[in-house]
This record gives structure tokens, sequence and C-alpha cells, in this order.
């Protein structure tokens, strides 16, 4: 499974970009804001994208909104921070399959991704 990372924290994306390898996958580009995650997935058409809650400028739920409208089939996944309830649930309403909270557990984001890649 190729995956798109979007997130504007630089050890963020290190960390999931990390385990996604470890746990078999690969990373095919990385974004730090919503232009760049855009441009990305419509150039690569990653099997799965990752997607900041918060990615600058509007945030993840703005940037999930639009990629949802770029390709109503992309298969995406928001992340936050464990208290961000509220946040995960407008990500997922806005089309986010599922969530995957911070601080990041590697067994929890290896079983994620392999979720998402039967999905």
């Amino acid at each position: 499974m190729r995956i798109l990372i979007a997130d504007d924290a630089p050890v963020a994306r290190a960390i999931l970009a990390r385990l996604a390898v470890e746990a078999g996958f690969e990373v095919v580009a990385e974004a730090v804001d919503e232009a760049s995650a855009l441009e990305r997935y419509a150039a690569i058409r990653p099997d799965l994208t990752i997607v900041d809650g918060r990615l600058p400028p509007a945030g993840g739920v703005v940037a999930i909104e639009r990629l949802r409208e770029l390709d109503p089939a992309a298969r995406i996944v928001v992340s936050a921070a464990l208290n961000e309830l509220e946040l995960l649930r407008a990500a997922t309403a806005a089309g986010a399959a599922s969530g995957l909270q911070r601080p990041f557990i590697p067994a929890q984001v290896a079983a994620l991704l392999r979720f998402a890649r039967t999905e």
C-alpha cells in the first residue's frame, strides 16, 4: 500500500513514515500543508492518505473535504491528539475512514494501516 503523509510537523511525519515502513508499507510522498497534499495526491494517487487534523492553513477537515472533491474514493485517515475527539468526529464526518490518535503507538498505527488496506 502506497501512503501519502500530510502533516506540518517534521517529527510527526518522520514517526509515521518510520512506523508505516516498519509495518511493511511504502511512503510515496509527504506534504506540509493542504496545497502540497492536494498536489501530491493528484500526481501520485496514493492508496491511503494520512492527514493531520490541524493541517495548515485551514485545518485537516477542510483538507479532507478537498481531497474528497478531488477523488470521492480517496482513503483518508486523520491524525489528532488524544484529547481532540471533536476534531476526530468532524474529520470522519468530512470523509476520513478512521482516526489515529497521538501520541502514536506503533502497534496501533500498524493495525490501522492493515485495516485500511482491507477496506
